[in-house]
């Protein structure tokens, strides 16, 4: 099938524009609206208005991208070159920026084996750049699936496969084959790929091969070939960017583990990068902040053995007095949520002193504050990041703030809809398990310990309490797949479905790592299992407890109800729903949970909660969302002066 370049062009150019308007329809600015009404109403618009565009986007992708891609027949240079616009299009390298991260991923994988079969080009070494750009860019979003190894390590040993094409475009008898765009491309090739290895799944091994490949790369600078093959390129900026990768070895409490001698040979080398910044190289201060190179250095000398814990965790806590602020950019994204993480990492978490505890304290109000002020912002691939790091290293304060309550938080500012859902399947299960605690309470027979109906009756409100916290955690494990949920212009492949089937997993070892939660574990990990558990996700549940079997429900009710939030399909009729888990297979749902769809009293109780009640939720949901507005318009924060007293 052959395909006009230019139509082409103006096709994919549409299908980026709509992608970015999907993206922009996704949330709500609350600046923009008066009260919650008007929220959940512009919501519902908006993902109405988002179902259209998805379909315009799949019927671009089905009649003009994908029988060229997954064609086996040969693609003309001028298509090549119109697949690569649009490959840059879909992923902004310089900033991360990123509308469709495994899409791109087929395409340049395509691009990649068509290019190989000719000679040496620029259009060769750009498509090597690009693909280990966005193998990066994938390793990076599922190196959050902890546990999970299978899709990082397949996208890192892609990507690794690129990096070896652009070592070999470096040997110098290739290299002068390239035209300068294409030698930059290399250059750049070889200075980014040791990032392929930020996964959680480094090792010693790994961590010298990264270590290597960036000294590597900084040696080129200093060989007069590569310098006269590249007079105009800027030298001092490729080193600096150099020495930046290699001062975020440890970065996250050094989570990678590299030794106190890598440590100490990587601060020999950040002297190049002290001595750079300090002379005021314009190449290198115009495009890094100095917060960043600040926090670079205090952490490798702390890991280093070069400087003393306290001294260390005092000057971090400078750092985000100085630094921290309002504002969503990549780098103040980092200083607000990487600097706390870095401090926390540092504490004895179950030996917290009085003032440990008070700084805790600020620092969680304020990244409450920060993160619910985030909703539209432009840096949201970083928020999501640096928010899922910062959870990570999370202590609970007990009576102050504990972990559901702060994931909860972040949730709302990631995804709202995803909040409301949430809320809205505590509230059906708190309903479901109150009936059923009436008409079938032998079922909570080992929850919470109950030994016989007669526990069951006397625990009856701490049963409800424990069902509709389960409820509210449920999907917690989703904080790490926002981007992925995001996708809503096109199905989704097998990776992505992968992905999404892993929340269950990540919620169960959020909420395991907490005394506060850790009860609520099974339940966020089995509510996709089968009643019998002969299907669903994930394997390996055992045996499903009642409070589980009502989640699965009481999901599968809001889910196919709900018309905010997923717009690829339309909410169904209570009555329609009911029907089918009535109906469906036998084993699939809990046959008590479906029987009590049949009582007249529970139906009432649900239509209000998926009527007045959704819209209830939503209105909370604006509330918190407009207070952090309002905080914003009433309060002057210059810095992080006025706001941090410890």
């Amino acid at each position: 099938m052959k395909i006009d370049s230019c139509i082409l062009k103006n096709k994919l150019c549409e299908y980026a524009a709509c992608v970015t308007e999907i993206r922009r329809l996704s949330a709500v600015y609350i600046r923009d609206i008066s009260d919650a009404n008007e929220y959940s109403e512009i919501l519902r618009e908006n993902y109405d208005k988002i179902g259209v565009i998805g379909k315009n986007t799949r019927d671009i992708l089905s009649e003009y991208l994908f029988p060229i891609i997954r064609s086996a027949d040969d693609i003309s240079h001028e298509i090549i070159l119109v697949l690569q616009e649009f490959c840059n299009l879909l992923l902004d390298s310089s900033n991360g920026d990123e509308l469709d991260l495994f899409l791109l991923f087929e395409i340049s994988d395509r691009l990649l084996n068509e290019l190989r079969r000719v000679d040496i080009c620029d259009e060769y070494a750009a498509q090597i750049n690009i693909h280990i750009s966005v193998c990066y860019n994938v390793v990076n979003r599922t190196a959050r699936l902890s546990g999970n190894r299978k899709i990082n390590t397949f996208y890192r040993d892609e990507g690794l496969k690129a990096a070896e094409l652009a070592k070999d475009l470096i040997r110098k008898d290739n290299f002068v084959k390239l035209g300068e765009l294409g030698k930059i491309e290399a250059v750049r090739a070889v200075k980014f790929y040791s990032a392929l290895y930020d996964t959680y799944f480094a090792e010693e091994r790994t961590n010298i091969i990264r270590y290597k490949a960036l000294e590597d790369a900084i040696r080129l600078a200093s060989d007069d070939f590569y310098t006269e093959q590249l007079k105009n390129y800027s030298w001092n900026k490729h080193v600096f960017r150099c020495l930046e990768h290699m001062g975020q070895l440890t970065e996250r409490g050094n989570r990678w583990n590299i030794s106190q001698d890598q440590c100490r040979e990587i601060c020999k080398h950040l002297e190049i990068l002290e001595e750079l910044w300090e002379n005021g190289n314009s190449d290198v201060s115009k495009d890094i902040p100095e917060s960043h190179y600040r926090l670079i250095l205090l952490r490798n000398r702390y890991y280093a053995g070069l400087s003393d814990k306290d001294s260390y965790q005092k000057s971090l806590l400078e750092l985000y007095k100085r630094f921290s602020n309002l504002e969503y950019d990549m780098y103040s994204v980092q200083m607000n949520l990487l600097i706390p993480a870095e401090y926390i990492a540092t504490l004895e978490k179950d030996n917290l002193s009085r003032g440990e505890i008070d700084v805790l304290k600020e620092i969680y109000s304020r990244i409450v504050f920060y993160a619910l002020n985030s909703v539209n912002m432009d840096a949201f691939n970083y928020l999501q990041e640096y928010l899922i790091g910062f959870l990570e290293e999370f202590i609970e304060l007990e009576g102050i703030m504990n972990f559901e309550t702060m994931a909860l938080q972040c949730l709302a500012a990631l995804h709202p809809p995803t909040y409301v859902h949430c809320i809205q399947v505590a509230d059906i299960t708190a309903i479901l398990t109150k009936h059923m605690l009436d008409v079938n309470p032998q079922k909570f027979i080992g929850v919470l310990g109950c030994n016989d109906v007669s526990e069951v009756a006397q625990k009856k409100d701490v049963i409800l309490h424990y069902a509709y916290h389960s409820g509210l955690c449920h999907d917690i494990g989703k904080l790490t797949e926002i981007d992925t949920i995001f996708t809503y212009g096109r199905s989704l492949n097998d990776s992505e479905f992968e992905i999404i089937r892993f929340h269950t997993l990540i919620g169960k070892a959020f909420l395991e790592k907490y005394p506060s939660t850790v009860a609520y574990a099974k339940a966020a990990e089995c509510h996709h299992r089968w009643w019998n558990g002969n299907g669903g996700y994930p394997e390996g549940c055992g045996i499903i407890d009642a409070i589980s079997g009502i989640i699965r429900v009481a999901d599968c009710i809001d889910a196919a109800t709900d018309s905010i939030g997923r717009s690829y399909s339309k909410g169904k009729k209570l009555e329609e729903v009911i029907d089918e888990i009535i109906n469906d297979v036998p084993g699939k749902y809990m046959p008590e949970a479906a029987r009590l769809l049949s009582d007249s009293k529970v139906i009432s109780e649900l239509r209000y909660a998926l009527s007045d009640g959704r819209i209830r939720n939503y209105r909370y949901t604006y509330v918190i969302l407009h207070e952090a507005e309002e905080r914003i318009n009433n309060i002057q924060l210059p810095g992080a002066e006025k706001a941090l007293s410890f």
